[in-house]
């Protein structure tokens, strides 16, 4: 996990605070004249999250070809590997290469990391832009583009983390009910974690770091196995494994295919990791109209069902789609506390101080609790 320092992320809080949106035109004349421009550029070269499948992304060009009346090449990577691309990005960036990518989509580490770097673009005007392309999304513009991030990523999913588990194996009732509790010994052996801690350092936003490091220490005593998410998703369905943490989508994934699947899905009481997946423009890019574009127009709740078709992604923010209306609703029903490193000027504090001397030693005792139990 990439972060960086608290005076650099304070540092930037001041200088998005104090960026204000320059004055705008018609915003309709303005929305024509960037479809124009993206018109003449022609191209668009694009990731697009790999769960979406060619299909996926097949349709998800065609609406996006349909809503501006643009006719041009877009170049889509469905290959994944999301961190990769970013670190990549970092380093063309301090070497002055040109960006391989117009436009970029990730997790706020990562795009955290590409900002201070200097190699994403400030989207100008884009509030009036979005009113024009997606009017349902600029409704609820600081979340689509949150404060810490305004102008520079725009939302087009949220990755939720929840509890999945084999119902045949252990019932609801006797899942762990918080983080803590998954330290519980008679929970030895039934589960798996994976072999990164992105999802484990956000225990910061709710729990003092002692008391956190000692409940993931807890986890590594119970001898669970090292498995990525959808290793462990396997394994649980063979009835190797009762419960793992994982992103949530893989339950509608798995019950869309089958019904019968047994696989069920909990959120934890005391905590729910959310991450908020934006679209970004890479500075110097080749095809900066047609990036803006997308990016905006990836908002929107045509978009999102798209997303949600394919890749089984939600929008809590939008709420437009199915699945994201069924987990609000859960989420209401169950009282559900989701937490984000963008939620406030405190959260986001906390993320930069793992990229201190301090949290970089912080983090790799966090690895080393989940991993090994000291």
């Amino acid at each position: 996990m990439k972060a960086k320092s608290i005076k650099v992320i304070l540092a930037l809080l001041v200088i998005l605070a104090g960026e204000t949106e320059a004055p705008a035109e018609k915003a309709d004349e303005s929305l024509q004249r960037l479809i124009e421009a993206a018109r003449r550029e022609g191209q668009l070269d694009v990731m697009i999250t790999s769960s979406m499948g060619q299909k996926g992304a097949t349709d998800l060009i065609a609406a996006f070809k349909r809503r501006t009346g643009l006719d041009i090449t877009i170049n889509a990577d469905l290959s994944g590997q999301e961190s990769q691309k970013f670190n990549r990005a970092v380093a063309e960036t301090k070497s002055g290469i040109p960006p391989t990518f117009d436009l970029m989509q990730g997790e706020p580490p990562a795009v955290l990391e590409l900002i201070h770097a200097g190699g994403i673009e400030r989207i100008e005007n884009w509030e009036p832009l979005l009113s024009q392309i997606a009017p349902e999304a600029y409704q609820i513009k600081d979340k689509v583009s949150p404060s810490a991030i305004a102008g520079y990523g725009f939302l087009w999913a949220t990755r939720i983390s929840g509890l999945l588990y084999n119902p045949k194996l252990i019932s609801a009732r006797d899942l762990p009910k918080t983080w803590k509790e998954m330290g519980n010994p008679k929970y030895k052996g039934m589960f798996s974690i994976p072999p990164w801690t992105t999802i484990t350092l956000m225990g910061l936003i709710k729990y003092d770091k002692d008391e956190w490091l000692e409940t993931v220490r807890s986890w590594g005593r119970n001898k669970p196995q090292i498995l990525t998410y959808s290793a462990g998703i396997e394994r649980m369905l063979l009835g190797d494994l009762k419960f793992l943490e994982a992103n949530d989508y893989y339950q509608y994934e798995h019950k869309t295919k089958d019904p019968n699947a047994p696989i069920g899905l909990m959120y934890f009481e005391d905590f729910t990791p959310l991450r908020q997946c934006t679209y970004v423009l890479r500075k110097g890019a080749r095809h900066p109209n047609a990036g803006k574009l997308f990016a905006l127009w990836a908002t929107s709740a045509e978009a999102n069902a798209i997303f949600e078709k394919h890749a089984y992604q939600t929008n809590v923010a939008l709420a437009r789609g199915p699945v994201s209306k069924q987990v609000t609703k859960v989420w209401t029903e169950r009282k559900v506390k989701p937490v984000s490193w963008f939620d406030n000027p405190q959260t986001l504090e906390k993320y930069s101080w793992l990229g201190t001397d301090e949290g970089r030693k912080y983090s790799q005792a966090i690895a080393r609790g989940q991993r090994e139990g000291r």
